[in-house]
């Protein structure tokens, strides 16, 4: 069973990566602008949900937000695992 994210959502970000396999998303959106793909995605974790939105450039992640509905929103900004976790999940799209 996978650790639960506290209602805090403090390491949020840390503990969907060590718990990857309970962790599912769906594409909701993709908009290509010039060279900018922006996405949103519908998040699932054990006891949270929620929605990842992220713009992607030349394969790079230049902004991503975590929203799990916990008070906060998580960005690259204020918690630098984002980065790997948004990684993570266009690396699963295929």
């Amino acid at each position: 069973m996978a650790k639960t994210i506290p209602a805090s959502g403090a390491g949020a970000v840390r503990i969907i990566l060590k718990n990857k396999q309970d962790f599912h998303f769906d594409l909701r959106s993709k908009e290509q602008e010039g060279n900018r793909m922006s996405y949103i995605f519908d998040v699932f974790y054990e006891n949270v949900s929620g929605t990842l939105n992220m713009a992607v450039e030349e394969g790079v992640v230049k902004i991503a937000a975590l929203n799990l509905g916990l008070g906060k929103v998580i960005t690259l900004s204020n918690d630098d695992n984002l980065r790997k976790l948004a990684n993570y999940v266009l690396g699963q799209l295929g």
